[in-house]
């Protein structure tokens, strides 16, 4: 990759992870964000790029000036997993003069141990490492958790929940943890894999293999990476797409009662019957006010409600 691709590479990175993060106010003032990082691709882009918006976005102590001043420190679990060698890593994370530390704890033996034959290691192996975080990110008084999480993760997330457990639901660029009490964000969100492993390559970041992971090909995630890469070839904007769709959701054109009762519709007919509230979802931000439109007032006021269809026409 030439210096000028890589430029422009890093910048559309940048680009969508800012407006990642205006979007979901991932990143406020005097934030300290704890960023993990496991010694894979994803990960050491993201701690990269936040060291860039943080040097862009810092700002004198004079709110006036504005900006926004936040703290990060890297943080790596070893999970002691045989072969295991953090040196590479830990020569780089030396080199960015950020703030880190490493962490030691055998989850490993555990996950081997308590995850039934033909059984995947993933989910196991997540708890455990997402309690060890938790944990230390409460020790350093951190604000939040940033994991490197990235597009194709929530689509085949997404795709995983519909095909095994008949539920549509994905990864939340940002959520808070009310049992852990701490909020967790993911700046590489809308970032693809593809832009993600291309920046990583050519930025030539230590990578360290993850025997757990590895010794799976069979796990029904990868197989999902595999499905959409299908879908690529039916239209290559098909990750763009699909990642785009996850934030214009229509409610009346699906089958959850609840949510449609929820967002101001009739349940069953997909009719409006709280103004207020159907008027913040998709597909219904132009319908004119209560007053200018026949049969349709507030939800307070019980009138006869219009139905969504003679609204698209």
């Amino acid at each position: 990759m030439s210096q000028k691709q890589l430029i422009k590479l890093e910048s559309r990175l940048l680009k969508e992870m800012r407006e990642t993060c205006q979007q979901f106010d991932m990143i406020e003032n005097d934030d300290h964000i704890m960023v993990c990082v496991s010694g894979g691709k994803d990960s050491a882009t993201m701690l990269h790029l936040l060291m860039k918006m943080q040097e862009r976005f810092s700002r004198p102590d004079d709110i006036t000036q504005g900006g926004t001043n936040f703290r990060i420190t890297a943080v790596h679990l070893n999970q002691v997993q045989p072969g295991y060698d953090g040196s590479t890593l830990v020569q780089w994370l030396d080199s960015t003069g950020v703030d880190y530390k490493v962490i030691k704890e055998d989850t490993y033996s555990i996950v081997k141990d308590k995850t039934p034959e033909g059984k995947t290691y993933c989910s196991l192996c997540s708890r455990l490492r997402r309690g060890i975080l938790y944990s230390i990110a409460h020790d350093i008084n951190a604000t939040k958790i940033a994991l490197g999480h990235h597009a194709d993760d929530a689509i085949e997330t997404l795709l995983l929940n519909a095909v095994h457990s008949g539920q549509l639901k994905s990864m939340p660029a940002r959520y808070y943890s009310n049992d852990r009490d701490m909020h967790v964000i993911r700046p590489l969100m809308t970032c693809l894999e593809n832009d993600i492993r291309d920046y990583a390559s050519a930025m030539e970041f230590p990578i360290l293999p993850c025997n757990l992971c590895g010794s799976q090909p069979d796990a029904h995630r990868a197989k999902m990476k595999m499905l959409v890469g299908l879908l690529d070839g039916m239209n290559p904007n098909a990750r763009k797409n699909m990642i785009t769709a996850m934030s214009d959701v229509r409610p009346s054109h699906l089958l959850d009662v609840k949510l449609r009762e929820a967002c101001g519709l009739n349940g069953k007919t997909g009719e409006i019957v709280a103004m207020d509230r159907a008027r913040l979802i998709r597909g219904f931000e132009d319908i004119p006010e209560p007053s200018d439109t026949a049969g349709v007032e507030n939800e307070n006021n019980g009138a006869l409600p219009l139905s969504f269809i003679e609204n698209l026409l």
